[in-house]
């Protein structure tokens, strides 16, 4: 036997020897989310069948339309399929649900060059009670946007962590902690748990597993996952709206006669900025030159079930739920809408039946104080 096996065998041995002498014998669940990765998963499956310490191996298949879950289902692993694709957050989402170990072990399923060791080494630390989370850092062959965008926007709103790899699916957590997280339901899955785990105070863990090979993706591909992940670093640190989506205004809010004032001009652009979707509910013709600050002009009649339908279709078009709507009303009719989303404001001045549904604001900045 080779003596670089023999030492490894020894290493496996001794840490072994260790687990019996921890105060809680923890269970350890793997879970490997997958979308068409038939190519990867039996050799990914099986490295990780190598393992010793895992107590489950599951598999989430995110609705693939090749023959991934079927690969899967031969190797004996615990599979869970979704009907369609949700996006990697969701099959995360899953699989937390579904491990029954203490610590939940995440790898992807097209990480070419696995091995046991590598997995492995993302749960020791937690196992050994030297950290809470841990992560994966790694070195790609391939030029990375990571370098050039999002550690440097890493550095600036949260200049005392520093990460060799910010981003990464490889990683592990306590269950506990990793249940209670608001999962992102696209790519910036893998960074929001990160910046999760900064907030609650977790002793996080980077992991050196060397070279990661993974399957080579398209510059459409990389922009579209590049802009995800910044979007969700600027959510979690608050610069953008991560609950609120959308705030519908009724004309009598922002404007003045049939002008908008300053103050809602700024206003207008700074909550744009923030990447909300803004519409106006209204019953007057609006100038030209005021129609490109809203996402959507709806002319209404005083009708408040037309509004509150014409409010829930309307949302419903932009894929936003009334629960991530926010309403600030001045006039009769609004009533109902009121009653249905997440926010409702109002001033002074409004028709009592509205100041009955909403929170009474003196003025418009307000709102800022309100948003999430």
């Amino acid at each position: 036997m080779p003596f670089k096996r023999i030492i490894e065998r020894l290493k496996d041995a001794l840490v072994d020897v260790e687990n019996l002498f921890l105060k809680k014998e923890s269970k350890v669940s793997l879970v490997i989310p997958a979308f068409n990765e038939e190519k990867t998963v039996a050799r990914v499956i099986g490295e990780a069948r190598k393992v010793k310490g895992l107590s489950e191996i599951i598999l989430v298949d995110d609705g693939s339309v090749d023959k991934t879950p079927e690969i899967a289902e031969k190797l004996e692993v615990n599979v869970i399929r979704h009907h369609s694709n949700l996006g990697k957050g969701e099959a995360l989402r899953t699989g937390i649900s579904a491990a029954k170990g203490d610590i939940i072990v995440f790898i992807d399923a097209d990480w070419k060059n696995v091995t046991p060791e590598k997995i492995k080494s993302l749960f020791l630390p937690i196992l050994k009670n030297k950290a809470d989370f841990t992560k994966a850092s790694f070195s790609l062959k391939r030029g990375r946007v990571t370098e050039v965008a999002i550690k440097p926007i890493m550095k600036i709103l949260y200049p005392s962590s520093k990460f060799k790899q910010p981003i990464s699916g490889q990683f592990a957590g306590k269950k506990d902690f990793l249940e209670k997280l608001k999962i992102e339901p696209r790519w910036g899955i893998d960074i929001s748990i990160l910046l999760d785990a900064i907030e609650h105070g977790q002793r996080i863990s980077e992991v050196d597993v060397g070279e990661v090979v993974h399957k080579g993706r398209t510059m459409e591909e990389k922009a579209e996952m590049s802009e995800q992940v910044l979007e969700t670093i600027l959510k979690k640190s608050g610069l953008l709206c991560s609950k609120h989506k959308l705030i519908i205004f009724s004309d009598k809010t922002l404007f003045q006669y049939d002008r908008l004032s300053e103050t809602s001009l700024k206003m207008i652009d700074i909550l744009r900025r923030k990447r909300l979707r803004l519409f106006l509910f209204t019953t007057k013709d609006v100038r030209p030159e005021y129609r490109s600050k809203f996402d959507k002009i709806i002319k209404i009649d005083l009708n408040p079930e037309h509004i509150a339908l014409d409010a829930k279709q309307q949302a419903k078009k932009t894929n936003v739920r009334l629960s991530e709507v926010i309403l600030v009303a001045n006039m009769q009719g609004f009533e109902d809408l009121a009653r249905s989303v997440d926010k409702s404001f109002c001033f002074e001045k409004s028709p009592q039946k509205l100041k009955n549904e909403s929170k009474i604001i003196k003025t418009l900045p307000e709102l800022f104080i309100y948003l999430e």
